[in-house]
């Protein structure tokens, strides 16, 4: 069965595809494969034996059991693929290992090859037609070379555009095709293969080229000359590469004889070295090339003629660049020395600067007034007399780049201004992949240095204004010198300012608190460091601005100072408040301010200096704004041991232990205490208290009456201060009452001429809590 399958499918091959014919060598060993549309007549699965039934999802074994109908579509549970064991008769089944695969493939589509685009460039085929879903393209191309194998692939049309008569779609194939490439279709999930027979919904056996798209227009879309720094005729006929030398029918450039050649168009027969040539080629047909929304069938080139090779280095090509140079290479064959050759670029005499001889020939920069052309040709000439070309290439041009600069205080921040009094970092991008921006010095602007790998910039100390910087433009690829010659010259687009930058220093070596001691000997007094004045030396404190500490790197700093006094009591002493904002310039005379006011005994100073956050003034980081440098100093006046004071107490509820007890609901008097100081000046929990107490100022409701009256008390308390002035605490008080007889009320049943009187003392003890108020009194 599978040689005659063989022998028809070689009938039906044209010529143009002869050489599918090699695939089929392997097939003897292969599965055949059958296909059809569903819903297709029966067609035969083997000519002779039967097939070993039964079948199943949706398909049906004819009578002579060698025929099978695909499934209807729609049918459920249909299988669309499935493979069917054969033998020579029904004894035989069970032990046959032969297989034929039969395939339900969808309906076939109906392709118009005359709407139908081939884009081999971008790899692509635009189908036009009916029933296009699901349609596969493959592609076949032999091989070109012995060692190089033939190559192909398939890709399926997935989403097809819908229309009122024709569908389009686009299917992706591997760009880079040959315009000569081998197209197929494939009907919807079908397969194609040398072992494949494909049948029509009548069961008629299709044959190969049936299914071979010829595409109406195959478009170019890449241009077709591969080469564009010319033709080298010096060793003999030339040369020009095209990508697609199938697609030439002919090729045409008069006065000299062209002719394709492999994958080449041959030029001999140039009469004398012309400075170019024009090549035409005409393409076969149906194949055109893209320009634009136009569509041409033949294609022209004019390309310099070369009697020594010339190549422009990528990257020194600059456009919009004024006074700028580029570097071309000559080869090493040429005998011409380039500075006896005149050169011109796009017409325009060009200077020759540096010439650098390597190995792989030499390096010529060639300095010109510059130009906006998108393309430049450069030409060298024999003499000015003859101008004989020796040379010439054609070479796009780069768009001059423009640096991107960030210009930093290490450790300090980002700055937008040339500082005058120390040097910044300039880090510079934008040169793109080949090339370097060099920063250039502008005398009386500012300098350049060089430390290492890291260039700084500094202002001129006379100089006042804004400046752009200026940058050269090198690649440092080119050989020798060369790799240090300034291509074009670039400005900033912005100016910068050139002025002093201020960098925050620490402002405790600029800030002195000083205080005499009690011998009047001025001493320093450190920060963060609690300091004790002796009383009699108070008014010897005072801050010292040294502004002579100053460097002149730092720049001008400006600074808050702060000076506040605060009393024992915590209330603030407002006419010793200073607060100042402060501009200090380097190389200034020191500054004393004093701390005014007439200080007490415990008194506490403190002195703050920080640094006003300016960005206009200060170089400050963007990540670390609270590394701003501050300082403060504090001091308190040395007082006495002792605190003796007038306060007045309000005792809630004063318990009476002595007989007869009870609680004195309201009372309310003035007190003296007597009490200890630590260092801080705050009175300690306990105190010495006398004084006299209105007690029982409301009645008690008990069967005791204490009538209201003065007493004289003396004792202890516990004190917590709870503000200005004011603490609550608990008394243990002696008292001596100045009162009269303490009564009690009479009882139900009882003879109202008793005597009421309950025998008491007047000297009684008594503790309770109070809440006093006020602090009146001195130390001791």
């Amino acid at each position: 069965m599978l040689p005659a399958a063989l022998m028809l499918l070689n009938r039906h091959l044209p010529r143009g595809l002869a050489a599918l014919t090699l695939l089929l060598a392997w097939a003897v060993a292969a599965a055949p494969i059958k296909q059809v549309p569903e819903g297709g007549r029966p067609i035969p699965v083997i000519q002779q034996g039967i097939v070993c039934g039964p079948v199943s999802g949706g398909w049906s074994l004819s009578a002579d059991g060698r025929s099978i109908r695909p499934p209807a579509p729609g049918t459920e549970g249909a299988a669309r693929t499935l493979d069917l064991k054969v033998a020579e008769d029904t004894s035989q089944c069970a032990s046959s290992q032969d297989i034929v695969t039969v395939i339900a493939t969808g309906p076939f589509p109906s392709i118009d090859a005359a709407g139908t685009s081939f884009f081999p460039d971008d790899g692509r085929i635009e189908l036009k037609g009916q029933r296009l879903q699901d349609v596969a393209v493959s592609w076949f191309v032999p091989a070109k070379k012995e060692q190089e194998g033939p190559r192909e692939g398939m890709d399926v049309c997935l989403n097809p555009s819908s229309g009122a008569r024709q569908s389009e779609c686009t299917v992706p194939l591997a760009s880079g095709l040959p315009t000569d490439a081998a197209l197929f279709w494939i009907p919807p999930h079908g397969k194609r293969g040398p072992e494949v027979m494909t049948y029509d919904a009548n069961g008629t056996l299709m044959a190969p080229e049936s299914f071979q798209l010829r595409p109406g227009r195959i478009i170019l879309t890449r241009p077709l000359f591969q080469q564009s720094s010319g033709v080298d005729l010096s060793k003999g006929p030339g040369r020009v590469v095209v990508s697609h030398p199938e697609a030439v029918a002919s090729a045409d450039c008069a006065p000299a004889r062209c002719e394709p050649a492999e994958d080449a168009i041959s030029i001999r027969n140039v009469t004398g070295l012309e400075a170019q040539v024009t090549l035409r080629l005409r393409l076969v047909p149906r194949v055109l090339v893209a320009r634009g929304d136009a569509f041409d069938a033949t294609v022209s080139a004019t390309l310099p003629v070369l009697s020594c090779p010339l190549t422009a280095v990528e990257g020194t090509v600059l456009r919009d660049a004024a006074e700028s140079a580029l570097v071309v290479r000559l080869d090493p064959s040429c005998g011409h020395e380039p500075q006896g050759l005149l050169w011109t670029v796009n017409g325009e005499r060009a200077v020759v600067g540096r010439v650098v001889k390597v190995s792989d020939g030499t390096y010529v920069l060639l300095r010109t007034g510059g130009t906006s052309s998108q393309q430049v040709t450069i030409s060298a000439a024999s003499s000015p007399l003859e101008r004989t070309v020796v040379a010439s290439t054609t070479a796009k041009t780069l768009p001059l780049p423009y640096p991107r600069i960030r210009l930093e205080l290490p450790n300090h921040g980002d700055l937008d201004f040339i500082p005058t009094n120390r040097p910044a970092l300039v880090q510079i991008s934008g040169a793109g992949e080949q090339g370097r921006f060099v920063l250039l010095p502008i005398e009386g602007a500012y300098r350049v240095i060089t430390q290492g790998n890291s260039i700084l910039v500094r202002g001129d100390t006379t100089a006042g204004g804004f400046v752009s910087l200026r940058f050269g433009y090198r690649v440092p690829s080119l050989p020798g010198e060369l790799a240090t010659a300034d291509l074009a010259q670039v400005e900033e687009r912005v100016q910068r300012a050139v002025r002093e930058a201020s960098v925050p220093t620490n402002v405790d070596n600029l800030i002195e608190f000083v205080c005499a001691d009690k011998d009047g000997v001025d001493h320093s007094i450190e920060p963060s460091r609690p300091y004790r004045i002796n009383y009699a030396m108070r008014h010897t404190c005072r801050v010292i601005v040294h502004r002579e500490r100053l460097d002149p790197e730092e720049g001008i700093q400006e600074i808050i100072l702060r000076i506040d006094v605060t009393r024992r009591d915590g209330s603030s002493r407002g006419e010793s408040h200073v607060e100042q904002r402060m501009l200090l310039r380097p190389g200034g005379e020191e500054r004393v301010i004093p701390v005014q006011g007439g200080l007490g005994q415990f008194d506490r100073i403190l002195v703050q200096v920080a640094h006003v956050a300016d960005e206009s003034r200060y170089a400050l980081s963007a990540t670390d704004r609270t590394g701003l440098p501050s300082a403060q100093w504090s001091a308190i006046v040395e007082g006495g041991i002792l605190r003796l004071y007038a306060t007045g107490a309000v005792p809630a509820g004063l318990y009476r232990v002595t007989q007869p007890s009870g609680q004195l609901t309201l009372n309310f008097g003035v007190l003296s205490r007597l009490v200890l100081l630590n260092e801080e000046g705050q009175e300690r929990l306990l105190g010495i208290e006398i004084g006299l107490m209105g007690l029982g100022l409301i009645p008690q409701s008990s069967d005791i009456h204490f009538p209201p009256t003065l007493a004289l008390v003396g004792g202890v308390g516990l004190r917590v201060p709870i503000g200005t002035g004011a603490a609550v605490g608990v008394q243990a008080w002696i008292a001596h009452e100045f009162r009269g007889d303490v009564t009690r009320n009479l009882k139900p049943g009882e003879d109202p001429n008793t005597d009421l009187r309950v025998p008491s003392s007047k000297w009684s003890f008594m503790f309770g809590p109070s809440i006093s108020i006020g602090d009146i009194g001195f130390n001791l």
